[in-house]
């Protein structure tokens, strides 16, 4: 009988040596739970980039690494964060071809000027920067949940806690990051 573990183990020890046939076997086997979450963040955040894009960024992004992945919650972190880089820089991107790629906007109202569902990615991005400072755990719970879609039972088996705790774990780290994306908007000229 096959064990699916011992595969995975095995696929890892390869991305850790550097395997790219390894890399593209553990990529195509979490292709599917990828572009699921894809599509969700890019219905969530308008962005430009098709749901295909945005995983096969991800994949380009990873792909000439050599990845020293630790188990299989270390893969959806990495590939979590990478997806996580690609909205920002495309959302960057898109608000310089609105702003004229770098030249002064003129508006009656400066308020107007940014796109409110933009402020909310860079500000979301900045609120989980602050959370992995003070509470590591709980950010890797949100990059889990919420960057790579994995539901909190599987989250609770990678990282070794009981489901409750991972349950516990985001709720206080939503309400820590909706404070802090308070604070943030407050802060706002």
């Amino acid at each position: 009988m096959h064990d699916p573990n011992h595969h995975a183990s095995a696929l890892l020890e390869g991305c850790a040596r550097g395997d790219q046939e390894a890399y593209d076997t553990l990529f195509g086997l979490v292709y599917a739970d990828l572009r699921r979450r894809a599509r969700a963040l890019n219905q969530d955040h308008a962005a430009t980039l098709s749901t295909t894009a945005l995983v096969h960024e991800a994949y380009l992004s990873l792909a000439g690494a050599h990845l020293a992945l630790n188990d299989q919650a270390h893969f959806f972190r990495i590939a979590a964060r990478a997806m996580r880089r690609i909205l920002i820089d495309a959302s960057r991107r898109r608000n310089a071809d609105k702003r004229g790629n770098g030249m002064e906007s003129l508006t009656l109202d400066p308020d107007l000027a940014m796109q409110a569902q933009d402020l909310d990615l860079f500000a979301l991005d900045q609120a989980l920067e602050q959370l992995a400072v003070a509470e590591p755990r709980m950010a890797q719970v949100v990059e889990l949940h919420f960057y790579a879609g994995l539901e909190f039972v599987a989250i609770a088996q990678m990282m070794e806690l009981s489901e409750r705790t991972v349950a516990r774990d985001w709720r206080t780290a939503r309400a820590l990051l909706l404070q802090s994306l308070g604070d943030i908007a407050a802060a706002q000229p």
